[in-house]
């Protein structure tokens, strides 16, 4: 993204100090190390948003959305999520992870428009050195 701004919460001191370096060189980014969990400890950074995208990849991910979105996203405004269900549920069937996932999107009244199933798709993880800048 070239114009606009981009607040990028990381909670993994690990990635956070690579969110920084990425940072220093794209200055739309704002980084905010920090759980995504607690929205309210950098409530005071952010203000109202047009798109949350989600890749938190954890058990109650649909909820940390639901939260952040109450929180920071504008009325009419959108939503990404991507739900790594072999990551949470390894021995559940993936179809029955996903449709509870869904479930609690909509519990937290935010509207799903569309889902896309990426069946097989292996993509290495995208903070290494090469592909950040």
């Amino acid at each position: 993204m070239k114009e606009g701004l981009v607040y990028a919460v990381e909670f993994s001191h690990r990635s956070g100090r690579d969110l920084l370096n990425v940072a220093k060189k794209r200055t739309n980014i704002i980084p905010i190390i920090e759980d995504a969990r607690h929205p309210h400890k950098y409530r005071m950074l952010i203000g109202m948003v047009d798109t949350i995208f989600a890749d938190v990849a954890q058990p109650d991910q649909a909820r940390i959305l639901a939260l952040n979105a109450h929180h920071f996203l504008k009325n009419g405004g959108h939503f990404v999520i991507s739900i790594k269900v072999r990551k949470i549920f390894r021995i559940q069937i993936m179809n029955i992870c996903l449709y509870r996932q869904v479930v609690l999107i909509q519990q937290q009244h935010q509207k799903l428009y569309l889902l896309v199933k990426l069946k097989n798709f292996k993509v290495k993880n995208l903070n290494q050195k090469n592909n950040l800048h």
